[in-house]
């Protein structure tokens, strides 16, 4: 009568050993890699992929990474929120640079670790996939990484300038400043409502039946993902600052 469950298990830790973490590419845009992988890996994230882990070591450095990578988010953002401000000096114009680096990195970091806690070290994927608010999470992940493209493309083009040896090439003026500000208030608002969202989610409200087809999340979050991702890139190259503008032909 006990042998069966033994196979069970015996089975289920064969299947849980046999999936490995993906592999992460080499990208010089880690930002543009996070975004682009965001509605790849909730694809992925397949059914019989979720088995859970039997590794507490595994599981405990994954977590670990994963807050990590939100307390670095957060230390980026507020950094880039008191750096911001027009005239930029050409030292607090490269801390702005090192800053959205860092930030991008502790995206790919945040995405990555999430994935495997999706997938390997949490619930499983069935209890994921049908719970609602795990979606709204991922969107407002979404939200976060696409909006924050209009103030990196705005900061490569500085650093662009400045290594090509334009005069002014930290100047920006106050519409650009303000736009630029604005931005990084709202991811702040994004990472600061994705510990609630975490917390919620993790308590099963909202789970209800487990109906919840996930093809639809996944769907609205690559769909989210995509719109900002195409409207912020468009804004940001074709954004004029006529004051920047007026300063330098004076």
């Amino acid at each position: 009568a006990s042998a069966r469950p033994a196979g069970s298990r015996a089975a289920s830790k064969i299947d849980a050993e046999a999936g490995t973490p993906l592999a992460m590419s080499d990208a010089s845009d880690s930002k543009g890699l996070a975004l682009a992988a965001l509605p790849l890996l909730t694809a992925l994230a397949l059914p019989e992929a979720a088995e859970a882990a039997v590794n507490p070591v595994a599981s405990a450095f994954a977590a670990y990474g994963h807050y990590l990578g939100l307390v670095l988010v957060v230390a980026s953002l507020t950094t880039e929120k008191f750096l911001v401000k027009p005239e930029l000096t050409e030292d607090e114009a490269q801390k702005l640079v090192i800053a959205d680096s860092v930030y991008g990195i502790a995206g790919v970091l945040v995405l990555y670790t999430g994935y495997l806690r999706v997938t390997q070290y949490g619930k499983g994927w069935d209890f994921y996939a049908h719970e609602p608010i795990f979606w709204v999470k991922m969107g407002l992940f979404a939200v976060m990484g696409s909006s924050s493209l209009f103030n990196t493309i705005k900061i490569v083009q500085m650093a662009a300038k400045k290594a090509q040896g334009e005069e002014n090439s930290s100047l920006i003026g106050e519409k650009l400043s303000a736009r630029m500000q604005k931005i990084v208030n709202g991811e702040l608002l994004a990472i600061g409502s994705i510990p609630l969202a975490a917390a919620t989610m993790a308590r099963g409200i909202g789970y209800g039946d487990g109906a919840f087809p996930w093809q639809a999340g996944a769907g609205g979050v690559a769909l989210v993902s995509t719109a900002l991702t195409v409207k912020y890139v468009k804004e940001a190259l074709t954004w004029e600052d006529e004051k920047v503008a007026e300063k330098v032909e004076a």
